[in-house]
């Protein structure tokens, strides 16, 4: 027996945004995001991105990150790193705020805030 799944995934521009929150309802235990990083700079980067919670720098609980938390940028590069919520319960609201930063500067960092809602 073969199954064929297919999931779609929205696509949100992730930028420095206006401090509001990303809202999404899905029926899924999973839903994902793509997230646009991008190196202003002229010089390589290594940026590092990551999901903290909305009132604290705690890794945010069940969000996974690909292809990874460390990605090389090439001047004016931007890539696209996809946001898993994993493991949505029923009624469960989860909240995290994605982020970037040069690896070498973590407090020069760009967020946006995401709240995924399993009906």
């Amino acid at each position: 027996m073969v199954v064929l799944t297919v999931a779609l995934v929205p696509t949100f521009e992730f930028g420095a945004g206006d401090g509001g929150v990303t809202t999404r309802t899905t029926s899924s235990s999973m839903e994902s995001v793509f997230v646009d990083v991008e190196n202003a700079d002229n010089a390589p980067r290594t940026i590092r991105v990551f999901a903290i919670g909305t009132a604290s720098e705690t890794p945010a609980a069940g969000v996974r990150l690909l292809p990874g938390e460390t990605q090389q940028l090439a001047g004016g590069e931007s890539k696209r790193v996809l946001a898993v919520f994993q493991n949505l319960h029923p009624g469960e609201k989860r909240e995290a705020r994605v982020c970037y930063a040069p690896i070498n500067d973590p407090t020069n960092r760009t967020c946006e805030a995401f709240a995924i809602e399993r009906l």
